[in-house]
């Protein structure tokens, strides 16, 4: 058997579905408790090695093997957990994860902030409102399913007391394409309020979105250095009406980490508008990292 079913031949044993099961349903001496406690952490380390993307569906160790989705569905399991999960996900290194659509309600959002730290009451008016939010998002092309960073900032944002790091004011994105040598150039200028102050810069980049990066980059990491460990991992553009052409609405997600602990997020933006739904993720992203980025350290050297 091999890690994720890894190996140079097919047909391998996956040592990730066979051992716990081994353990917790034959009740098998086959891997300490200890040692089954790291199997989801021992998947994706081999799979980060192999260079190769965890399946998302793999029974014990995948992102979705606790997953839960549907605001019924959801309220029960805060109820009665046992009765819709096989086994504790904390005994393989997992948890159980909220998916948030449009199936969902209140009781999804109160799973969620509950997961995020986040106290919401389920009958507050703010919760309605929020969920109210969602909807509307979600009625414009939003999915916050792979994009929990996002929808923690949603949540954070109807809060009362929450005060965002940086306002963005304005954003200009232009690519040109130089008669002669052919290059093309792409230059992003932004307008960032911090505190009291309105920070205007502008920066080239390999694209629109590259050049927007480090235009809020260069505004960012003087009075938030933490930033600077923060990267770019994943950009996906999905186009959710095809027969709409070049009119379609389009939805960005990105995955950024931290490049000192290997955590990672993704946010979401949706626009007709590509350059916008990627401003509204990367946004999401530097002040989501703001959040959870700790600032204990200087900007890496480049």
């Amino acid at each position: 058997g091999t890690i994720n079913g890894i190996g140079e031949r097919c047909g391998n044993a996956n040592l990730c579905s066979v051992v716990p099961n081994l353990r917790i349903k034959l009740s098998l001496d086959a891997l300490s408790e200890e040692g089954l406690r790291h199997l989801t952490e021992t998947s994706q380390f081999v799979a980060e090695i192999a260079n190769r993307t965890p399946s998302p569906q793999q029974p014990f160790v995948g992102e979705g093997a606790f997953a839960h989705k549907g605001g019924q569905h959801v309220a029960a399991v805060m109820r009665h957990r046992d009765a819709y999960q096989h086994i504790d996900p904390a005994l393989v290194g997992n948890h159980a994860r909220v998916l948030v659509s449009d199936l969902g309600g209140r009781g999804n959002v109160l799973y969620k902030a509950h997961e995020f730290g986040i106290d919401v009451e389920r009958d507050d008016p703010v919760t309605r409102r929020l969920v109210r939010t969602l909807k509307d998002m979600e009625h414009r092309g939003y999915s916050f399913e792979g994009a929990d960073a996002s929808f923690e900032m949603v949540i954070r944002r109807t809060r009362p007391n929450y005060a965002p790091p940086f306002t963005l004011l304005d954003f200009i994105a232009l690519t040109e394409r130089r008669h002669g040598n052919g290059a093309v150039i792409s230059e992003g200028t932004i307008k960032v309020r911090i505190g009291d102050e309105v920070h205007h810069t502008a920066a080239e980049g390999n694209g629109p979105v590259n050049a927007l990066d480090l235009a809020l980059r260069k505004a960012l990491v003087p009075r938030f250095p933490q930033i600077a460990h923060v990267r770019l991992h994943d950009y996906k553009v999905r186009i959710l009406d095809e027969a709409a052409g070049t009119h379609a609405v389009t939805r960005v997600l990105i995955e950024s980490g931290d490049i000192r602990d290997g955590r990672r997020w993704s946010t979401v933006g949706c626009s007709p508008n590509i350059i916008e739904a990627s401003w509204a993720a990367l946004a999401d992203s530097m002040e989501y990292a703001l959040l959870k980025v700790p600032a204990w350290a200087h900007p890496p050297e480049e």
